[in-house]
């Protein structure tokens, strides 16, 4: 319905004013560009701003237009091989009464302000450099529309050496627009759709919106990187079978409590600093604490010694409080684990609670998340500790608890994996699952428990041995050609010489990154595609790289995965940025959208 009156305004509109068709919109908006400083240093990056002026009684078609076929306001920034165009960030729209139009638009009118950033390289010669701007628009008055116009305009800069950076122009404007550049990756105004938080939010109050919060926290059990939280779940509350059913929940409500705070905490501190979701995982300490734990745990459920809160907290809490604390330290403990499983939901949230700048309203955000993402594993841990129900437990739970420690020592050697060196890792891997197969097969102590028992102990041990001897012997790849990627930098990208650019941030920690190397980049369309791109892979596995830090804050990352995709002309497409794990199908759609075929 709405494309059919938007095709009667059009067809009123030119016989009304016939004459509109052949007057540029450029007429009526004047295009430029506001420099911030006299000169910039090499190496540096900063914010930049273009200005729309309308003529009075006119106006444009905001970033988003409000109504299907409208033309909207874009900004292309093209690149040199020394400086290196940012994201182009657009402002809201204004909502207007136009008398062809049965309801309201959004637009820009008067001066309007759209920003972007510009990065140069490190060894951009000094004195005078240039970048093309070119906007595409389509001015309108209240009763017709001109046709619609690029303008191109070129933006000078001057280089200066290191430490010698010009003084500020234009602080006022600049600093009147200032909350244009906090806008992140997923907020509408700059990615062309709407954040679901803040709409949701505006359409049915704060309350809902929590609920709604928790709901998308239900979901996120069906993201990859939750996985491993399971075995952990599983192994822990496996040898506190002999609880009673009450306490056993306790257990479980403070174990996710546990999970609740440390995600709560690590989502509001992202949101708030502009971190990695999950980057407390790129630092080698925190990996070798998680193994620690992970391993402590393991010796633990080979009976080596018993986990107990230590005498004089169990004298502040009684003796009836015997491991509560401890639940709780473990459930903070996954919370780590759980970090990583980032989104577009989550995406979302971190941007919303980024803007509103509030601190209780962050943390409670991530908590009604957590809790829906930890509630599911309540379940599992009552599930878990009910294994006492099973026939001849004395025997069987001791080979069950061996079962567990293998599991949790198998946690500690994945969340090495970025400590340990490519070609090792899956060796590693094989040799350590074939050594649990033969331990659990034939070497355990557990030699009772009935042919049941003999039968399930040397089935899972032929298991694991075929599985890990699969892992440490793969056989030789009959695969064809791969992706060609290179490593990811401000200058690899500003020397794509024309071509569309991939940007894939990743890290080893990462599962959905995994997924995507194993079955969306491994497809032979994405393959045949990617010839066409210049394809950049972005690890960000450590902290501390300089150059990827600087990619993180020009295109505004907020987790892994995240791929960003560029055009020909060094513009990136908002629209088609992904977080998150997605099939080859859709993703060469994403690819075609970029490359034009």
């Amino acid at each position: 319905m709405k494309r059919f009156l938007l095709a009667l305004f059009a067809v009123a509109l030119a016989a009304q004013a016939g004459w509109a068709q052949l007057v540029p919109s450029k007429s009526v908006v004047e295009f430029s560009y506001v420099p911030a400083r006299e000169s910039h240093e090499r190496g540096s990056s900063f914010p930049v701003l273009f200005r729309l002026r309308f003529k009075e009684g006119w106006h444009g078609q905001s970033h988003t237009p409000s109504m299907e076929g409208l033309v909207p306001t874009v900004i292309a920034l093209a690149g040199t091989d020394k400086i290196s165009p940012g994201r182009v960030i657009y402002p809201s729209g204004k909502m207007a009464k136009f008398s062809f139009s049965p309801e309201p638009l959004s637009v820009y009118e008067g001066d309007t302000y759209i920003g972007s950033s510009l990065a140069i390289a490190q060894d951009a010669p000094a004195g005078e450099h240039s970048v093309r701007a070119t906007l595409t628009i389509q001015a309108c008055n209240d009763k017709s529309c001109l046709a619609p116009s690029n303008v191109q305009i070129s933006v000078p800069l001057k280089v200066s050496e290191p430490g010698k950076q010009g003084a500020p122009l234009n602080e006022d404007i600049y600093s009147a627009n200032e909350g244009l550049f906090k806008q992140s990756a997923g907020d509408g105004a700059s990615t062309g759709s709407k954040n679901q938080i803040e709409d949701y939010l505006a359409k049915h109050g704060l309350a809902l919106t929590y609920l709604f919060v928790f709901i998308g926290g239900l979901a996120l059990n069906l993201t990859p990187c939750v996985y491993p939280l399971i075995p952990v779940t599983v192994s822990y509350f496996g040898g506190q079978s002999e609880k009673k059913k009450g306490k056993l929940f306790v257990h479980a409500l403070l174990y996710l409590l546990g999970m609740s705070a440390m995600y709560s905490s690590l989502g509001l501190f992202a949101a708030l600093t502009g971190g990695l979701f999950g980057g407390a995982l790129q630092h080698w300490a925190v990996v070798l604490l998680i193994a620690g734990v992970m391993a402590g745990l393991a010796f633990a459920m080979f009976g080596f010694y018993e986990i107990r809160m230590p005498s004089f907290l169990m004298d502040m809490g009684g003796k009836n409080r015997e491991g509560l604390g401890g639940t709780f330290m473990m459930g903070l403990t996954v919370g780590i684990i759980a970090a990583p499983c980032i989104g577009p939901f989550v995406l979302g949230l971190l941007t919303f609670v980024g803007e509103k700048g509030d601190p209780v309203l962050g943390f409670t955000m991530f908590f009604a998340l957590s809790l829906g993402l930890g509630l599911p594993f309540v379940a599992l841990a009552l599930f878990s500790g009910g294994l006492s129900s099973l026939p001849r437990s004395g025997v069987w739970m001791v080979w069950v608890k061996q079962v567990f420690g293998f599991i949790m020592l198998g946690m500690a050697i994945y969340f090495l994996e970025p400590l340990i060196p490519k070609t090792l890792y899956k060796p590693a891997i094989g040799v350590f699952i074939i050594g649990t197969g033969v331990f659990l097969g034939w070497i355990s102590s557990v030699k009772a428990g009935g042919a049941g028992l003999k039968t399930a102990k040397w089935t899972l041990g032929v298991a694991l041995i075929a599985m890990g001897g699969y892992i440490a012997y793969p056989a030789k790849s009959t695969s064809g050609p791969a992706i060609d990627w290179r490593a990811a930098s401000s200058e690899a990208i500003a020397a794509a010489a024309g071509k569309p650019v991939i940007v894939d941030f990743s890290a080893e920690w990462c599962l959905p990154c995994k997924e995507l190397d194993r079955f969306t980049f491994t497809d032979k369309r994405v393959i045949e595609l990617s010839s066409g791109f210049i394809m950049l892979k972005a690890d960000v596995t450590h902290g501390g790289d300089v150059r990827m830090d600087e990619l993180k804050k020009r295109y505004n990352v907020a987790g892994v995965p995240t791929i960003v995709f560029i055009d020909s002309s060094g513009a990136e497409k908002p629209e088609l940025r992904l977080t998150g794990f997605e099939e080859a199908e859709l993703f060469v759609k994403r690819m075609e959208s970029v490359s034009g075929r």
